[in-house]
């Protein structure tokens, strides 16, 4: 088998992340005693000109920054549930409960965490969410899933059409949603080919999260693409944003990378699946009330 492909998709694949995932990040707080009487987010800073400029960015390649409090990195845990190496990007999305997050299905596709206190802490291969995550920092927390929620076209046979997850998050013992730390994306449906897309993600080799301002491209009735280089390994599960409005930075979800060829076998071409009538449903599954264990695709 030509794992050469897989190596280069856009997703830290468990083959090699395996080998960092008991690594803990210096400095971030721990998992289960980070919750009440916790430190205060910073304040909201004016958001980036990378994610509210006008046009394409030139040259059409992702540019580092200081990042976005509705974006963060998706890490592996810890045995203990500290956080571990990066794995993915992910994204806060608006829901009526404020606390989910979208990545793409590939990303936690097969993990099956156990959770304390009905939160998932703890355990193999287990998964953390930081906001605007950088090396050593978590200024708005670390978020543990309460759910995963992936399509069974995905599960069955790595459908790309399906390569979508919600992802439910909570803090251990604090009741606010992480919507209301962060802010949130909305969340979309269709978007026109030759729009204005603001591709997002935290590659595997640096400090800060990438941008890039390109058109919206099809690649497919399904499939949509973006041409933005030094989008690598570490940039899956990224938001493709529309329409975001200069004052807060917050736009609509128009697709994560992934779908076609895991997110693309190049740095310099980016997929994502559209957000047709099935992903649709699968967002009204993940914001349809539950309870608070640990689900994947419907079976606790």
């Amino acid at each position: 088998m030509n794992l050469l492909p897989l190596l280069c998709a856009k997703l830290f694949a468990p083959i090699a992340a395996l080998s960092t995932a008991l690594a803990t990040v210096s400095g971030l707080p721990a998992g289960p005693d980070h919750g009440a009487g916790q430190s205060q987010p910073p304040a909201m800073q004016p958001p980036s000109s990378l994610l509210t400029g006008q046009g394409p960015s030139s040259p059409a390649a992702g540019r580092e920054f200081a990042g976005a409090p509705q974006l963060g990195a998706l890490v592996w845990q810890n045995p203990d549930g500290t956080p571990g190496g990066k794995l993915c990007s992910a994204v806060a999305v608006d829901s009526p409960a404020g606390d989910l997050i979208a990545t793409a299905a590939h990303c936690v596709a097969g993990i099956a965490g156990s959770a304390v206190a009905g939160l998932g802490i703890g355990g193999p291969l287990t998964v953390a969410y930081v906001p605007e995550y950088q090396p050593g920092q978590a200024p708005y927390g670390v978020w543990y899933p309460t759910r995963i929620t992936i399509a069974p076209q995905w599960t069955a046979r790595q459908d790309p059409d399906y390569d979508l997850a919600f992802l439910n998050v909570a803090r251990p013992l604090s009741p606010v949603p992480l919507e209301q730390v962060t802010g949130a994306e909305r969340f979309g449906g269709s978007t026109t080919g030759g729009a204005l897309g603001v591709l997002l993600g935290y590659p595997y080799n640096t400090r800060q999260p990438v941008g890039c301002r390109a058109e919206i491209k099809r690649e497919s009735a399904t499939q949509l693409r973006v041409d933005c280089a030094d989008f690598p390994t570490g940039t899956s599960g990224g938001p493709l944003l529309t329409g975001v409005d200069p004052r807060t930075g917050i736009g609509t979800l128009a697709g994560v990378i992934g779908g076609y060829q895991l997110g693309g076998y190049r740095d310099d071409v980016s997929y994502a699946a559209e957000f047709g009538p099935a992903l649709l449903a699968l967002y009204r599954q993940a914001t349809a009330p539950e309870p608070l264990p640990l689900v994947l695709n419907g079976v606790f």
